[in-house]
Parts: C-alpha cells; sequence; structure tokens
C-alpha cells in the first residue's frame, strides 16, 4: 500500500488535483493554514472541557479533510466530534492526539504533493 493510501482516498484525491490544477496547491496551502490554526483551539477547548467547542471544532477540521479526501484523518475528527456531541470526555486528549498524528502525515504528504 502506498503512503497516499495508508492516508487518502487516492482516487478522490487525484481527481481534486485534476479539476483544481493550477488552483490545487492554493487549496492544500488553505487547508494547511486552517488545520494548523484549529488543533490549539481543539487544545483549548479539551482543556476547558467544552463539548460545544470540541464538537464544532471537530465537525469543521473533519469537513476540511474530507475536502482534501483525507478519509483517515475524518474518520478520527468524526470520533472527537461524537465525544463533543454525546458529552463524553473522557477519551478526548488520546483522540485529539491521534489526530494530530495523522494529520502530521497528511500535511506532510500534501506538502511533498505541491513542493515536488
Amino acid at each position: 500500500m502506498s503512503q497516499l493510501a495508508a492516508h487518502f482516498d487516492q482516487e478522490a484525491l487525484s481527481m481534486l488535483q485534476e479539476v483544481m490544477d493550477d488552483e490545487f496547491p492554493e487549496l492544500v496551502d488553505v487547508y494547511l493554514r486552517d488545520s494548523d490554526q484549529r488543533l490549539p483551539l481543539l487544545h483549548q477547548a479539551i482543556a476547558a472541557e467544552s463539548a460545544d467547542d470540541i464538537r464544532e471544532l471537530a465537525h469543521s477540521f473533519k469537513g476540511a479533510s474530507s475536502n482534501v479526501s483525507a478519509h483517515v484523518l475524518a474518520e478520527l475528527c468524526f470520533g472527537l466530534e461524537k465525544a463533543g456531541r454525546d458529552n463524553e470526555l473522557a477519551n478526548v486528549q488520546e483522540q485529539l492526539s491521534d489526530i494530530e498524528r495523522e494529520y502530521h502525515q497528511v500535511k506532510s504528504l500534501l506538502q511533498g504533493m505541491i513542493n515536488g
């Protein structure tokens, strides 16, 4: 299995890259900037035990990740979103750690695509 296939829906990502053409690097840049800002906000929401903020932030991160075909990351975000929605916060720190690990993989692969 390729690195991309472990983290992305490759067919959808290829289609997105084809459709976006010259705009693809800009899309990736916006996604990465937004995501880099979202992670500290998730840390703050978890520290504050704010289930609503966790749900909202995880939901938007899920949607953005889905838009770039990062299906594994989107699924992890969905789990955190559900925890916030259900106000089940016991494991949210571990969930966020999983999200951060996956995001760093996604970020590295996307940067490789636009810089390589």
